[in-house]
C-alpha cells in the first residue's frame, strides 16, 4: 500500500515455520524479475530474482536462467516446495550464498565479476529443503544440512545435465575433503565448541559423499524413497542423523548402523595398499589389500569395490570384491578369460577412498 506522505508499504505473511537463522529482510534498489512459476500440488509458486539493475539482465541469462527447472527437479526428487514463493536476491553476504528460507541471498561480489554460476543456485536452492524446511536439531548434525545441499547441487545438474555432472563433480569434492585439514576428525564431532568450525569439509565434501555411497549401498530406488520419506516425515522440524539412518533403514529394508558409524563417527576414510600377481598363464590374478591408512582412523567395510582388469590401456574384465574391517591384509582372487596387464581399484570413482596398486 502507499501511505500519504508518499511511503511505499510492503507486507509479507509466512504461513510455514522457518528456522530462526533463515529470517531474513531485504531492502534495496533492486530490479525484479518473474520467472516461469512451478506448480506445487494446488499453488503456483512465483520464482523472483531481484538484481541491481545493471546486474539484472546477467542475472537472468546466466545463473538463475534454469530457476524454474531446478526446483521443479527438486520437487519431483524429493517433494513439494516448502515456502509461498522462491525470491534469488543480490545481496552482501560473507558467504557465496545464503540459503534464507523463500528468499535467498547472494554475495553481489559474484555478480560483478561476472563469474557467477548455475552450482550455487543449485546448492542454495536445494537448501530450501534440506537445511530450511528440515533443520538439524544440533549443529553438530551440520551435515544434513551442508551435505545435502552439496550433494543434491550435483543430483540436480546431473538430471538435468546427464551423469557426467556427477562423473566429475564427486571426484573434485574428494580432493577437496581429502586435501583439507578436517580428515582426522569425523563428521559427527561433539568435541567441536566454536560452531562456526563446523562449516568445514566434513559437513560439505565429505557429507556429500555419505549420500553418494548410501546410494550405491542401498540402491537408486530406495535411496530416493528414504529421501522422499524422509523429507514428508520432518518437513517443519528438526531432526539428528539417527533419524535420518531410521528412515533409510527402512526405505532400504537394510540395517545400515555399520555404515552411518563408519562415515559418520569414525574419522578419514580407507586407504589401500593393494598387491598384485597373476598366475596359469596370467589368468588368474590375487590381490592383497591393506588397510593402510592411519590407526586412529579405524578400518572400514565396503560391500563392493569395484577392480577392473587391464590390457594395454583397454579393460578385459570387471569385478568386485568387499573389502573387510581389518588390520590384516586379505587376499581375493579372480579368475579371468585374458591376462591383464595392469589393475585399477574403483576406476569408476565411486567410492571415497584412495588405492595404490602395485605388481
Amino acid at each position: 500500500g502507499r501511505s500519504p506522505d508518499g511511503r511505499t508499504w510492503w507486507r509479507y505473511e509466512e504461513r510455514h515455520p522457518i528456522p530462526t537463522y533463515t529470517m531474513v529482510i531485504g531492502a534495496g534498489p533492486l530490479t525484479m524479475s518473474r520467472h516461469r512459476p512451478v506448480v506445487s500440488g494446488g499453488d503456483t509458486i512465483p520464482i523472483e530474482v531481484w538484481a541491481e539493475p545493471e546486474d539484472s539482465a546477467f542475472a537472468d541469462s546466466v545463473p538463475f536462467r534454469r530457476a524454474t527447472e531446478i526446483v521443479e527437479t527438486l520437487q519431483r526428487l524429493v517433494g513439494p516446495f516448502p515456502y509461498e514463493k522462491l525470491a534469488h536476491v543480490e545481496s552482501s553476504t560473507r558467504y557465496g550464498g545464503m540459503e534464507n528460507s523463500s528468499a535467498i541471498f547472494y554475495a553481489e561480489r559474484g555478480y560483478v565479476a561476472r563469474r557467477m554460476g548455475e552450482g550455487v543456485v543449485r546448492h542454495e536452492t536445494a537448501h530450501q529443503w534440506f537445511g530450511d524446511a528440515v533443520t538439524e536439531r544440533d549443529f553438530h548434525h551440520l551435515w544434513l544440512s551442508e551435505g545435502f545441499a552439496t550433494y543434491f547441487d550435483l543430483v540436480v545438474g546431473a538430471a538435468l545435465d546427464g551423469d557426467s555432472v556427477l562423473a566429475r563433480g564427486m571426484p573434485r569434492l574428494a580432493r577437496s575433503y581429502e586435501q583439507s585439514g578436517v580428515v582426522d576428525r569425523p563428521v559427527l564431532d561433539t568435541t567441536v565448541t566454536r560452531l562456526t568450525d563446523l562449516l568445514d569439509a566434513n559437513s560439505y565434501q565429505k557429507g556429500a559423499w555419505v549420500l553418494h555411497m548410501l546410494r550405491g549401498v542401498v540402491g537408486d530406488s530406495a535411496f530416493f524413497t528414504g529421501i522422499r520419506d524422509y523429507y514428508r516425515t520432518y518437513r517443519d522440524s528438526s531432526v539428528l542423523s539417527a533419524d535420518f539412518e531410521r528412515v533409510m533403514e527402512r526405505a532400504s529394508e537394510q540395517r545400515l548402523g555399520w555404515f552411518f558409524d563408519e562415515w559418520l563417527r569414525q574419522p578419514g576414510y580407507p586407504q589401500l595398499d593393494v598387491a598384485w600377481h597373476a598366475a596359469r598363464g596370467g589368468r588368474v590374478v590375487t590381490l592383497d589389500v591393506r588397510q593402510a591408512q592411519p590407526e586412529a582412523w579405524g578400518r572400514y567395510a565396503m560391500p563392493v569395490v569395484p577392480v577392473a582388469f587391464l590390457r594395454g590401456g583397454a579393460v578385459v574384465a570387471r569385478r568386485a570384491f568387499a573389502l573387510l574391517p581389518r588390520a590384516a591384509p586379505q587376499r581375493v582372487t579372480f579368475t579371468l578369460k585374458a591376462a591383464p596387464d595392469s589393475v585399477a581399484v574403483d576406476p569408476g570413482g565411486t567410492l571415497l577412498l584412495t588405492a595404490r596398486v602395485t605388481p
